[in-house]
């Protein structure tokens, strides 16, 4: 329980430097007020956290792998826009237009990747 705890904490704290370099570097993304980054990470690192692992199997076996190295961006796409409708209310994450979802989407999946190698596949074969 411990481990996931960090892990989760490891996820929000990366997930939270993409939103900030997003927002710097695409003005159609904007996070307002400064204060909700880490809640805005927060949200989405839970939900990368906690339902990745559940939906992967059931997307590949729907689509019987033909898509299996597009899985992470679909489902990282599936989860940005779960986390614009949780923080819609207070308005604290804006994008506009697809092209900028996508590129957020983009930058959130090679984090992702970056975090799995690091945290899952790497110390499963040191280990």
């Amino acid at each position: 329980m411990t481990w996931l705890a960090i892990k989760l904490g490891i996820r929000i704290v990366a997930f939270l430097g993409v939103f900030w370099f997003a927002t710097r570097k695409n003005p159609k993304i904007v996070v307002q007020p400064k204060w909700a980054f880490p809640l805005v990470a927060g949200s989405f690192a839970v939900l990368n956290t906690a339902l990745y692992w559940l939906l992967k199997p059931v997307l590949n076996l729907a689509s019987f792998h033909a898509i299996w190295f597009l899985m992470p961006l679909v489902l990282n796409l599936m989860f940005l826009v779960a986390t614009m409708r949780i923080v819609q209310s207070k308005k604290w994450l804006q994008i506009d237009g697809v092209v900028a979802v996508l590129w957020l989407a983009a930058l959130l999946t090679v984090a992702h990747g970056v975090l799995w190698f690091g945290l899952d596949w790497l110390p499963a074969k040191v280990g």
